[in-house]
């Protein structure tokens, strides 16, 4: 039996497979990378150098990521750049929440960004990252994948 392809990467070894117990263990890539991340970051935001913002990071952030980046490797190494993505994402479209989607309900606008990862060439080229904005103007991560 031929074992799936893997790539290393910040000391993970992800599975490029599409299977069940692929994405599973691209969940808990996602999961563990995030602890380490937020449990590493005093602030746990980023700066923004193109909204001149920060966008903050927590718990919520996690569950859409995780939910959408464990579907293929490429999402789950955009993940492992997250603080380079917070940093040099740019603006390129601003939306309402989605009627209905209870998880953007908490939000006014969903700012959609995208950035370059040099790093990540050849596999990913460009990252999306989406931010909610609450009430209070606060920008928080909602969701990082590869584009």
């Amino acid at each position: 039996m031929k074992l799936p392809k893997t790539i290393n990467y910040k000391g993970y070894v992800i599975p490029m497979g599409k299977a069940g117990k692929h994405v599973k263990t691209r969940m808990k890539i996602i999961n563990d990378f995030y602890k380490k991340w937020l449990n590493g970051s005093d602030e746990k935001s980023v700066r923004n150098t193109s909204l001149g913002k920060f966008i903050h990071v927590d718990g919520d952030s996690l569950i859409e990521t995780r939910h959408h980046s464990s579907k293929s490797y490429q999402s789950t190494l955009t993940v492992l750049e997250l603080g380079y993505v917070l940093k040099n994402a740019i603006l390129i479209a601003k939306d309402d929440p989605k009627p209905g989607n209870k998880s953007q309900k908490r939000f006014v606008k969903m700012l959609l960004m995208e950035c370059i990862v040099p790093k990540l060439r050849p596999h990913v080229i460009t990252a999306k990252l989406t931010v909610g904005v609450r009430r209070t103007g606060r920008h928080l991560q909602y969701c990082l994948t590869a584009k």
